[in-house]
């Protein structure tokens, strides 16, 4: 009982700071959107997935599997791993920079070097500081400290406003905008949440434990798994750019902006369950992983139905119609798109389920033969054009719950066995 209750007074806190800090890069998207002309728009979304790769291998090699070790810390001596696992992932970090220069490799022949450079620039920045900002919130969610996190990434959020119409006023061009005022927001985050734990932080043997080689090594997995949407997500990127156009890249950008607020809250909902999923796999504990997942599954399907009535049409009561103009200029495309996000809000916590029960290289392999799926729904673009991207990510998230449910049902046999024998029988 003592334990839902710190639950129940967590989850409002890590739907805050999963809102505060997606709103952080939703006010960046925003800036984007309307500030930059169609094609410089399409290539902002190139760079865009090209960020979200680079915190591929830091976010898995490292800093996941010392987050999922931290659960089973001691609850006091979990905050104070933070330095130790900072140090772990941050030369990792740094392939954030390398994402940024395959973005411009790729988005050279589309626009001129006054775009392609700051864009570069501050997205090999952000790419850097994204994962270990993160690493930091997460850490505190683990720690049970969720409304420390949630103070960090409002934080996060003023800066990356504050930036934004700083350096409008202040005429900087609007190529150095978007991520100069994300890394801005990400250097905040990071900042403040190590000065807020700096008094925890006491050395203890035990952190010796999380060493690069062993975190590496199950991260590996992890850095499959991942790597496999994010790559197909910047090929998919590319491969829209080519049979379409990149302001067919941009329109479909702009309706990611407008559905980001599922996945906002199906992040919020998976920093205070996730643990406790987490946990429940590591001890097979098949009626609170089940409990945990259908409260999880209700919360996105209701959040998720909800906002698409209102979003999903240009209507008047409507307000992203007005924010995000170019999304809705084409019919449908904002539905579409938020309906694909539910399907892939949907697999949050079930990948946090099989994070609990090891099964890392199971990961792995499911990403690598499902994330196809999004590269062929690109490559119907040159009919579908901006719908592509969207199509690809429904079949791909629909295709991954149900694969995953089969997959996750066996881990708890022995259970539902000793369930059945108490209850007085033995299924055949």
């Amino acid at each position: 009982m003592v334990e839902s209750r710190g639950l129940k007074r967590r989850l409002p806190a890590g739907i805050i700071d999963a809102s505060f800090a997606s709103l952080a890069t939703f006010a960046v998207g925003l800036a984007a959107v309307n500030l930059l002309a169609d094609t410089e728009r399409g290539v902002y979304e190139l760079f865009f997935t090209a960020f979200l790769l680079g915190g591929v291998l830091p976010r898995n090699l490292i800093f996941t599997p010392a987050e999922v070790d931290a659960v089973g810390f001691p609850l006091g001596m979990r905050i104070g791993l933070i330095n130790r696992t900072l140090r772990l992932g941050a030369l990792p970090a740094l392939v954030g920079v390398l994402s940024a220069l395959l973005a411009a490799l790729v988005a050279a022949p589309l626009t001129t070097a006054d775009v392609i450079i700051p864009f570069t620039l501050t997205a090999g920045i952000a790419g850097f500081l994204s994962p270990v900002q993160d690493h930091v919130r997460k850490m505190l969610h683990i720690a049970t400290r969720s409304w420390l996190a949630a103070t960090v990434s409002i934080a996060q959020f003023v800066v990356a406003v504050v930036a934004i119409f700083g350096m409008m006023s202040l005429d900087i061009e609007i190529a150095w905008i978007p991520f100069g005022a994300l890394s801005l927001a990400n250097l905040t985050s990071l900042s403040l949440g190590w000065l807020l734990t700096r008094r925890f932080q006491h050395h203890s043997p035990e952190e010796r434990s999380l060493r690069f080689a062993s975190l590496a090594r199950r991260g590996r997995w992890l850095v499959l798994q991942a790597a496999a949407p994010s790559l197909s997500a910047f090929l998919a990127a590319t491969i829209i750019t080519r049979l379409a156009s990149p302001e067919a890249l941009g329109f479909a950008g702009a309706a990611r902006v407008v559905a980001q607020p599922v996945l906002v809250f199906a992040t919020g909902l998976t920093a205070v369950l996730g643990p406790r999923t987490i946990e429940a796999a590591m001890k097979r504990d098949r009626a609170i992983a089940r409990h945990t997942g259908r409260v999880f599954l209700i919360a996105i399907g209701l959040a998720g139905v909800a906002y698409l009535g209102v979003a999903g049409w240009s209507w008047a009561l409507n307000p992203m119609t007005r924010l995000v103009p170019a999304a809705y200029e084409i019919s449908g495309l904002v539905a579409l798109t938020i309906v694909a996000n539910i399907a892939n809000a949907a697999i949050f916590l079930q990948m946090h389920e099989l994070l609990g029960a090891k099964r890392e290289l199971t990961l792995a392999k499911l990403s690598w033969s499902i994330s196809p799926i999004l590269i062929l729904g690109a490559a119907t673009a040159g009919t579908t054009d901006a719908f592509a991207r969207a199509i690809g990510r429904l079949g791909e998230s629909t295709t991954r719950f149900f694969l995953q449910i089969r997959i996750i049902r066996p881990q708890y046999a022995d259970t539902e066995l000793i369930e059945s024998e108490h209850a007085g029988f033995v299924p055949t």
